[in-house]
């Protein structure tokens, strides 16, 4: 089983904010001095009644922080008719244990196989257990991950009228899960990352809609220049796509020996002439293979995990109407 790193120190730190709630002291009432009363066997000094004190406000019990006894998530198969594609678009969905059992709505990260694999990429690589072993260590955050078979259109850089496989991604598998499952809804909740031919639609989507996404990863991403066109290529994106308003975390990674590392420099090198914040990491030994991938699968989980929540009382309601994209 892939080993878990510890959380990189380069990354984001979150600050922890302790709220004491104060209620305010509310003074007893005195009782009022005695009233003369006349009656009629003569003048007596009546006490009045003390008025009864107002009882203090008591705080109301802070709600039990939902603990989950399962110690593995689920995995599931399934498919769904894709009208872009005019097939059945087959898919790896891993809900993280206690999923059904919070009612909270969980982020989720769309991972994107390599040329030439299917659906099944990701679970070969080890993302099951690593996930299992993480959520239940606390060094990963509960979270879905959602694993699509890119099929024909996968394969293709660039096609007419919207029938590609970022459309699918987009009009299609997207408001799928988030329709069936309790899913975060909102930029903030979404990621998507992907291996080889992966990482190229994975940064041509996210760069294209990045107010769909707010993480994106690259695994060994296979970019090349003029292998498509300019608004599909990640590349040419790159150069003209503005994030101030939907700022994107971003994270690249190649072993030394991976002929991919070219291209991978070169995106790396445009986005830091733009002054795009972003992580690329040359791994000392590895090439574009399966053993490379598994080896740093948990990385690649922790990546995408590091500022969602840890606690499943953090995450919203499955009640709640979220407003963002």
């Amino acid at each position: 089983l892939p080993t878990l790193p510890p959380a990189p120190t380069q990354l984001v730190n979150q600050a922890s904010v302790n709220v004491a709630a104060q209620v305010p002291a509310v003074s007893n009432m005195t009782a009022s001095p005695a009233t003369t009363v006349a009656n009629a066997g003569g003048v007596v000094n009546t006490p009045v009644p003390s008025s009864t004190p107002i009882p203090l406000p008591t705080a109301l019990p802070s709600p039990t922080p939902f603990v989950c006894q399962e110690r593995e998530g689920t995995l599931i198969q399934n498919s769904f008719y894709s009208a872009i594609a005019g097939s059945a678009v087959d898919y790896q969905l891993y809900l993280p244990p206690c999923f059904y059992e919070t009612f909270r709505r969980y982020p989720f990260v769309i991972l994107l196989h390599g040329s030439n694999y299917t659906d099944t990429m990701w679970v070969d690589l080890g993302v099951v257990d690593a996930m299992n072993q993480g959520i239940t260590k606390g060094a990963l955050p509960p979270m879905v991950l959602v694993m699509p078979n890119g099929g024909t259109l996968f394969e293709y850089n660039d096609m007419p009228d919207g029938l590609s496989w970022e459309s699918v991604i987009l009009q299609e598998l997207i408001p799928t899960m988030e329709s069936n499952f309790c899913l975060w809804a909102d930029r903030q909740g979404r990621a998507i990352g992907g291996i080889s031919r992966g990482g190229f639609w994975a940064f041509s989507i996210a760069l294209h809609h990045p107010e769909v996404f707010s993480i994106l990863g690259g695994h060994s991403p296979h970019f090349q220049p003029d292998n498509a066109l300019p608004q599909n290529n990640p590349l040419d994106l790159a150069q003209s796509v503005y994030l101030e308003k939907y700022p994107l975390r971003i994270y690249m990674d190649n072993g030394a020996s991976d002929y991919v590392g070219t291209f991978a420099i070169q995106m790396s090198e445009i986005l830091r002439e733009r002054g795009i914040d972003h992580q690329y990491l040359i791994n000392p030994t590895g090439d574009h293979t399966m053993e490379y991938w598994s080896s740093h699968v948990a990385e690649y989980l922790s990546f995408y995990g590091q500022t969602w929540p840890y606690s499943h009382d953090a995450l919203p309601s499955c009640l709640d109407v979220l407003s963002g994209s």
